[in-house]
């Protein structure tokens, strides 16, 4: 038996080619939303390039970062080579050229005091003098090792800038 199945398309209605057909709405707030859609678009577009924007100026602070932390590894090395150089110079050099120094003030001293004590006393005086002299300079020449400019640069791309009043 072969059955015969009837069916039916449901009822349509005639085709309107206004936009108030289509949505149900009037005309003007379709047209609102269109115009409210494409700002929206045309905002996300516009994040996404200040992101893209964003994207690239951190990967270049960062490559600027890592040049300047070889460059101050550079800096540093130099820096302690100097010290090193320093360190020697007053080991060596300067036992030759103030001992003869100070044997001619002492020479000087002694002959115009006639007193061994005043003699000592200046001689001691002017070494610490040195001395202080060139710790100070030592000092200095040691305090160009590091990475300050480097550590400033992390800080100022990971942490946000505080700010000044």
């Amino acid at each position: 038996m072969q059955h015969s199945e009837r069916s039916e398309a449901p009822e349509q209605k005639p085709v309107s080619h206004s936009a108030e057909a289509h949505s149900g709405q009037p005309i003007s707030t379709q047209a609102t939303l269109n115009k409210t859609a494409e700002q929206a678009i045309e905002q996300l577009a516009e994040i996404a390039a200040l992101s893209s924007s964003v994207k690239q100026i951190y990967t270049s602070q960062l490559k600027l970062t890592g040049q300047i932390a070889t460059a101050e590894w550079q800096l540093t090395g130099r820096s302690l080579t100097i010290a090193a150089a320093l360190v020697v110079c007053f080991g060596a050099g300067l036992i030759l050229l103030w001992g003869s120094i100070l044997l001619l003030l002492g020479y000087l001293l002694f002959q115009l005091s006639s007193s061994l004590l005043i003699t000592g006393t200046a001689l001691v005086l002017l070494q610490f003098v040195l001395l202080f002299w060139c710790w100070r300079s030592l000092g200095y020449v040691l305090s160009q090792v590091g990475f300050s400019n480097t550590w400033r640069q992390l800080r100022l791309l990971f942490l946000a800038p505080k700010q000044e009043q």
